[in-house]
């Protein structure tokens, strides 16, 4: 049988999902999920935002992230946090004391978050890591172009970069996202001589790359 669940660890529906850092982080930028986290200790409590805290020396639960501070979180991998919101109230560390540190490895999707992120963005056909088999051979102005597992996750990550908002990404970012080893983007693909007509390095940004935009058009439009 399977246990109703109140909340997700974010890693388990990431895993899920199959998708990928910048995905995740432009969603929560975009207010499109929101993430939670377990705290326990002494706060200040309040049921309503209108209404004044009252301390709480022994408070437990799950409470929600406001969105830049889920950002940053999610940026720095671990930041401190004074204030949170539970319920339409809110949830603060009190006067004098440390704010909760909060660990990106410990960031926590509730389940009705889940469901509506699956049901809305996730269902309107969004692009997705696991979707980089469009990748392994296509047409672009007449060329043909074929393309490794690794290489096509690479050029699938500066894909879903792109249209999130962020085509511009260092090349060790792309090698990660690819599970490659190499050391050098020219390296993973050093077997296809037509990759640079495709990944263009950021003129001014030494050591980043982007896709070409009409390569980003022509996988939208068919997608």
């Amino acid at each position: 049988m399977l246990i109703s669940r109140e909340y997700f660890t974010l890693n388990e529906v990431l895993a899920d999902w199959g998708i990928s850092e910048s995905e995740l982080g432009y969603v929560v930028e975009m207010g499109q999920l929101t993430l939670s986290v377990r705290i326990y200790g002494s706060f200040s409590v309040a049921d309503r935002k209108d209404r004044p805290p009252k301390p709480n020396p022994d408070f437990e639960g799950v409470v929600d992230l406001d969105r830049r501070d889920a950002m940053r979180v999610l940026r720095k991998q671990a930041c401190p946090v004074a204030s949170f919101v539970l319920n339409g109230g809110t949830v603060m560390t009190p006067a004098g004391g440390a704010d909760w540190v909060v660990y990106r490895d410990a960031l926590l999707v509730r389940a009705d978050e889940r469901e509506q992120l699956e049901a809305t963005a996730m269902a309107a056909d969004a692009p997705h890591a696991n979707d980089y088999d469009r990748f392994l051979a296509f047409e672009l102005q007449g060329k043909h172009y074929l393309f490794t597992d690794m290489q096509a996750r690479a050029l699938n990550y500066l894909f879903i970069c792109a249209v999130t908002g962020d085509p511009e990404q260092r090349g060790v970012q792309i090698l990660a996202a690819a599970g490659s080893a190499s050391v050098k983007l020219s390296y993973l693909f050093s077997s296809r001589k037509g990759w640079r007509d495709i990944v263009h390095p950021v003129s001014g940004r030494r050591g980043y790359y982007m896709l070409e935009p009409s390569l980003v058009v022509s996988m939208r439009l068919g997608h």
